[in-house]
């Protein structure tokens, strides 16, 4: 059997296995439930058509409706970029027309396996539609298949050097085809950077990114895409490094990207973006240390910072979802902002994915309703076309073994809501 058709042959047996396998919590009713990626783990992989484990979920609805899906097809034994030798990470896709329902075959976006022989490892699929043109942008990294956990000070896109390299795809046909990949090169020297480091790394999301579109008191930047992002910066080329969120941005629809700057502190990574209905931008990010979650606001679309407003919610230390469901002043009923990520079971661990609803512009969140009660950890959100929502989240397998898939989850936010009472 073939790779797609496998993989495709999984995710129907997983449908089927879902009511009992992926500990869906009874008061949080789902319209529908896929695994569009099911990893199969085994022995350490080194093939090129074989994968260990899918990790590292990225979503956008493109302008016709469909779900896009990506993904990291992890080979060895599934571990991190640049950790496991001879087995280099592929950047993957599956495209829904169905609403989640069902998933096209997969398609490999970006392969590790080089023309010249060289190994390489592909990371964080970080999707943004512009939906001025319809164009889809797709941003992600580019790792050596095995170096140091801090990557060498560079550039270079030729894998013996050892860097880290940022590369953007775009689509003008919904993602059924992609363009040749063209570098974004960031500011990594310190007489250039905005903190006065050395950046050995500039990692987009994972996630999704968004569109400005109220930016009236902000010099007129709607259309503006933005991408979230985190920076490994350091003092000296070889030194050690310290993370900090930032986003790229572009003004001319995906022409060109900018790096705005980093945020003030503490150190934190994985972020997601908003755009608050005044036209600020909200960034989430995980915490490197404490409980709660890292959030800044800025007033210039994205390119500075204010201070860190931490979030008072106590959640596992993971990337999770933060997206706009609704606004009045888009014509809908409630202002309403979604964040989502791992909740925990016996301590802040990674299980038991919730969903909380914010009314108030990001200022509180309200309403946890649970998803999956057993391991969960990366995930990202997206309103589909319908107005119904779209969550995909790292889980088990159903024998339990951890990352064992990307299960996707629809849900109306009705459920959200009278679930915790508040419907209408």
């Amino acid at each position: 059997m073939s790779r797609a058709k496998r993989v495709v042959h999984q995710a129907i047996v997983f449908g089927i296995l879902a009511s009992w396998a992926l500990g869906i919590s009874a008061s949080a009713e789902v319209l529908a439930v896929s695994r569009p990626f099911v990893s199969a783990k085994g022995d350490y992989v080194t093939e090129q058509d074989r994968y260990h484990t899918f990790r590292i979920p990225g979503m956008i609805v493109a302008q016709d409706g469909s779900i896009l899906l990506f993904a990291e097809g992890r080979r060895g034994d599934g571990s991190d970029p640049r950790r496991d030798a001879n087995a280099p990470i592929d950047l993957v896709m599956r495209r829904s027309v169905d609403q989640g329902r069902t998933w096209a075959p997969l398609v490999v976006v970006e392969s590790g396996f080089r023309p010249n022989g060289d190994l390489l490892d592909f990371a964080d699929p970080t999707p943004v539609r512009d939906a001025m043109t319809g164009a889809l942008f797709l941003l992600y990294g580019q790792w050596p298949d095995v170096a140091p956990t801090t990557v060498a000070h560079g550039q270079d896109p030729r894998s013996g050097e050892g860097n880290h390299v940022v590369w953007v795809r775009s689509s003008a046909d919904h993602g059924k085809t992609w363009s040749d990949r063209e570098q974004v090169v960031y500011p990594d020297e310190p007489h250039e950077t905005g903190d006065g480091l050395y950046w050995r790394q500039a990692e987009p999301g994972p996630g999704s990114g968004i569109q400005l579109r109220w930016q009236e008191r902000n010099g007129g930047r709607d259309g503006r895409l933005v991408i979230p992002a985190k920076r490994s910066g350091s003092t000296t080329p070889d030194g050690p490094v310290t993370v900090r969120p930032f986003v790229y941005y572009s003004d001319d629809h995906g022409a060109s990207w900018r790096v705005g700057n980093i945020t003030s502190g503490p150190d934190a990574n994985e972020d997601e973006i908003v755009e608050l209905t005044d036209g600020t931008v909200l960034l989430d990010a995980r915490q490197n240390s404490g409980s709660v979650r890292r959030r800044h606001l800025s007033s210039d679309g994205g390119v500075t910072w204010g201070p860190d407003r931490p979030d008072h919610i106590p959640i596992a230390p993971v990337d999770g979802s933060m997206v706009r469901y609704s606004a009045t002043r888009a014509g809908h009923d409630r202002d309403r902002i979604l964040f989502s990520g791992p909740r925990g079971a016996d301590g802040l661990n990674r299980n038991n994915i919730t969903v909380w609803t914010s009314y108030d512009e990001g200022k509180t969140f309200t309403n946890p309703i649970s998803f999956n009660q057993g391991f969960a950890a990366y995930l990202v959100m997206q309103r589909l076309a319908d107005g119904t929502i779209g969550l995909v989240v790292e889980i088990a397998d159903e024998t339990g073994a951890r990352y064992g898939g990307i299960t996707f989850y629809r849900f109306d936010i009705a459920q959200l809501e009278t679930s915790a009472g508040t419907g209408r």
